[in-house]
């Protein structure tokens, strides 16, 4: 059963809105994540997600909770400050049976976003969220596509699915000067693989 999402056939506009072409490379890279794991896929109690690590493309945030806006679209952080993150809180939280939906912005204010390397996301690539209860889920890249938002998958992205899984979400594609949007939305699905 979806999980309150029939309010997002939209596409994900709001993630999406553009503030100038992102120049600025962060000056804080992540560190890798070291600690230590052991390999688990069943799922995990619900636990608020917290903060959220992808290794391999230097991406890393704390998570604010968000929902959805007048126009029934998913919330997104502030453009302005394009290096956050964020949960949908009507969903599963990670590491909870069915897909948890994490959002970010590709760039804003001129600034690169968290998830301004989304798109070179690979399958094996380790995804690490860390939960309010102090656990950690641990997820690995199983696909990553770039989709018209014309055409956005929605019963796939939010469909429920038969263990844990993981969404992040930013845009891709070209840039619509005078929408201040881009054309497409890069989506990338995990799956969890363990905890710590």
């Amino acid at each position: 059963m979806v999980r309150a999402l029939a309010v997002l056939a939209f596409v994900l506009a709001a993630v999406c809105a553009a503030m100038g072409v992102a120049t600025a490379a962060r000056a804080d890279p992540c560190p890798p994540t070291t600690a230590p794991w052991r390999a688990d896929a069943t799922p995990m109690s619900a636990s608020e997600p917290v903060a959220l690590t992808v290794d391999r493309i230097d991406a890393c945030s704390s998570l604010v909770p968000v929902g959805v806006d007048e126009q029934r679209r998913i919330e997104a952080p502030s453009v302005h400050t394009p290096e956050q993150a964020a949960w949908y809180r009507h969903g599963p939280t990670p590491g909870e049976r069915g897909p948890a939906v994490l959002v970010g912005h590709v760039d804003g204010d001129g600034r690169r976003g968290v998830f301004a390397d989304l798109a070179a996301a690979t399958a094996g690539d380790r995804i690490t969220v860390t939960r309010r209860d102090g656990s950690v889920a641990v997820f690995s890249v199983v696909g990553t596509v770039q989709v018209s938002k014309n055409w956005f998958p929605t019963r796939d992205v939010y469909g429920d699915t038969a263990g844990p899984e993981l969404r992040l979400i930013t845009c891709g594609g070209a840039l619509d000067r005078t929408g201040r949007s881009y054309t497409d939305n890069v989506i990338v699905s995990a799956r969890l693989v363990g905890r710590g």
